[in-house]
Order: C-alpha cells, then structure tokens, then sequence
C-alpha cells in the first residue's frame, strides 16, 4: 500500500495511441485486463473531451513505470502527439491537486525515469509543468470570477469562514510561498498589497505573450456571452475591477479573452459601454462608479457586485476612475486624513464626492443630503440620509472620526507622490 511518504514522482505517460482513435478510461482498462494485470495500470487517465477519470486508487501500487511503481503515480493522456488544451487543462488541476498532497514528489515524465525506448509522453512533462504550474513562478493571475483571500488557511474539512476580502479575475498575485497548506497558498494581491491565503486552484499562470489590450470592468457587473448576442450562452459573471483582454470588436460588442488552465483560452463577448472609458465617467465624478452598485447585497469581505462591504465599494469606484487606495476602511482613513475638513463645518455640510469615516466603517456623499454606502444594517448598498445614518450608527458604533473633502481628496489622488 502506498503511503503519503512514499510518492517521489508524478509521472505523465500518453497511451502512445493515434489522436484521432478517441479511446476511453474503459478501452485502457481492458487492454490492460489483457495483459494480466489487476485493471488499469494508471492512477488517472484523461481522455480527449479533458475528462480525468480515476483508474487504480492512490494508495494502491500502480503498473505504470518499471522499476518506480513503488513510489510513483501515473496520470496517463489519450493520444500520441496533438493533446487538446482540454486534456492539458485538466492534467495541470490533477498535478496542482496531487502536488499539494504529496509535497515531496516531482513531476516527470516516463522517459525521463526509466531506461526505454520510448519517447512517452512525446513532451517534455517536466519544462512544461515548470511553465503552466501557477505556483512555480514569483506571480499568478486569477483566472476565476472571485476569489477568497483569508487570513490563515481555512481549516481542512471544515466549512471557511468569512474572507478578509477577494480577488478578482484577472488581477495578479505575488506569491510569498509556492507550497500548499492543504489547497491554499499564501499570496499578496498586486492590486493593494493585501496579504493572505487564497485557493491554489483559482490561479493560473500569467501568459507570456498576452495579445490584445488589457483593460478593467468598469461596469458593476456584467455577463460575458459566447457570442456578439445577449441571447448565446453565459460564460461568465464578472465585477467592475475584473481585469479581461480586448481581442478586436464585432460591432456593438467586443471579444475578450478569458485565461485558463495550461494557457487556453476562451473567447467570449461583451457590449461596448460595459468597459466605460473614464471619459464617460470622469474622474472628478468617480461617485457615478459607486452608484452602480446600489441594491448589491453587502457581504463582510465581498468585493465584487455578488457581494462587498463598505471600504471595497470605495475602493472599487475610485479604482475605475484610475486612483489606487487601500483595501480596509482603517488604511483608507489614514490614507485620506490630510484631505479631511478641519472646520466647523465637518459634518454639518456636505457635497457630493465627500467621504464619512466611522470606526470601522466607511461612506459616501452623493449631493448635500444623502450618503451611499454598503452596510450591515440595511443588508446592502443603499442612499439614505446623511443625517439619518450619522444617528443611527452613533447609537452603535460613536459619532463620525472625519469628513473627507471632496476637492482636497482629488487633489491628493491627483498628486502622483501621494498614491
């Protein structure tokens, strides 16, 4: 019986069969049932549709390499020389899976482990796992729509709790460390710094050579479809602050890129005015980015219109008018205090564009009455007077610690050395 332990090698072979034949799990099977042998001989076998079927159980020795079977486990892909990037996609998430169960064992190919003729698997497994492994380079980028960033690892077994924040598609992560904690991997997020742990299957690596124009969800949320027609098939569901690549335009709409697993690509569509310019929304009125997000449901941590709390509202708005401040309302307010009002006037008058802190919280003026803000107590993002919110978050949590100004606030984002 295999232990945890034993496992030194992760070894890729190919059935060595013409592409175009299409065999299956069941065809391996019995070929190897015909040889004399207990079944399969694989650990996993991955057919052309990109499915990973299990074949022999981890703990049980495979019949895969001559000589290595005692501490080794086999993946095993259809075909001869042309894998589909389905079939690549699912062995780089059956590798990030089994490295980070058997931290030990390296990845490698049959030819490179035995002596034999044979050139299986008709790649270079090893160069290109160090290529398509997310975690064996210094960054990665998310290639989900959200992902969770914790503190610690979340415990093994146990249900996660609330996420310090989240990570978007698209954005970058600097990886502190590239071994696993059970699934998770410790990471900063090039967008603010934050640091944390975040799931080492919602990672990919970045592209070498990204054709197309980068650019940012401007929009609070928006379905990417696989045609240029709101009807076709959903793909994906994406938040302002999402980052996509723009391939060319097809009239009202324009074809994006999706990155995935082993560098494939999925195309997909989204209208024109989704990725708004900042000339649309002008920097100076960087609150019309937050309005978007009125009903979006509040969610301690969230930052994407499914869910998101106070400081990633302000974040994610002033984010698409092109400024870059920090995640938590606690370093927001620090970030922002020379800008506050030093007069009588502070909470009393109020325009649009200025900002309330709490301790702890964090909101917006939308003209001289009212205040937008993500909060607990109404269960979403909602405008209600300022003064109205002034009392009632008084009873609870004190009276406001600073009021931004508007114009003093610009005129810091606007100062390079400043941001």
């Amino acid at each position: 019986m295999l232990q945890v332990d034993d496992i030194r090698y992760l070894v890729v072979h190919c059935s060595d069969t013409p592409d175009e034949d299409g065999l299956g799990a069941t065809d391996i099977h019995a070929m190897h049932l015909g040889f004399g042998w207990d079944g399969a001989g694989y650990h996993a076998i991955i057919t052309r549709d990109g499915i990973c079927h299990a074949a022999r159980p981890e703990y049980w020795q495979g019949a895969h390499v001559k000589g290595r079977n005692h501490d080794s486990l086999g993946v095993c892909l259809i075909g001869r020389h042309d894998f589909t990037l389905k079939q690549f996609a699912a062995l780089e998430a059956l590798l990030l899976d089994w490295s980070n169960r058997y931290p030990k064992a390296k990845v490698v190919g049959h030819r490179d482990i035995q002596e034999t003729h044979k050139t299986c698997p008709n790649f270079d497994a090893g160069a290109w796992w160090a290529r398509y492994n997310p975690l064996a380079q210094k960054r990665a980028m998310v290639m989900v729509a959200t992902a969770p960033i914790y503190r610690v690892p979340p415990p093994k077994n146990q249900p996660a709790p609330a996420p310090e924040t989240e990570a978007l598609m698209g954005e970058e992560v600097a990886l502190t460390a590239a071994r696993q904690h059970h699934g998770y991997v410790e990471i900063a997020l090039a967008t603010d710094g934050y640091q944390g742990w975040i799931k080492a299957d919602s990672l990919c690596a970045i592209p070498e050579n990204i054709t197309g124009t980068m650019q940012a969800i401007r929009t609070a949320c928006c379905i990417v479809t696989a045609e240029a027609d709101v009807k076709s098939a959903p793909l994906a569901s994406l938040s302002m602050g999402a980052k996509i690549t723009i391939l060319s335009t097809e009239g009202d709409y324009a074809k994006i890129s999706l990155f995935g697993r082993a560098g494939a690509i999925e195309t997909g569509y989204l209208p024109h005015h989704m990725l708004a310019s900042r000339q649309q929304n002008p920097r100076s009125d960087w609150p019309a980015y937050a309005e978007m997000f009125i009903g979006a449901p509040y969610k301690w941590g969230g930052r994407s219109f499914a869910g998101l709390d106070c400081s990633a509202l302000i974040q994610l708005s002033l984010g698409s008018a092109g400024y870059r401040i920090p995640r938590d309302s606690g370093p927001q307010e620090e970030f922002m205090q020379t800008a506050a009002k030093a007069d009588t006037h502070a909470f009393q008058y109020f325009k649009r564009g200025d900002i309330i802190f709490w301790k702890g919280h964090i909101g917006l003026c939308v003209d001289d009455q009212n205040i937008l803000h993500a909060n607990a107590y109404h269960a979403r993002v909602v405008i209600e007077p300022v003064k109205d919110a002034i009392t009632r978050i008084g009873t609870t949590d004190g009276k406001p610690t600073r009021h931004i100004d508007a114009d003093q606030l610009l005129t810091l984002l606007d100062n390079p050395a400043s941001i």
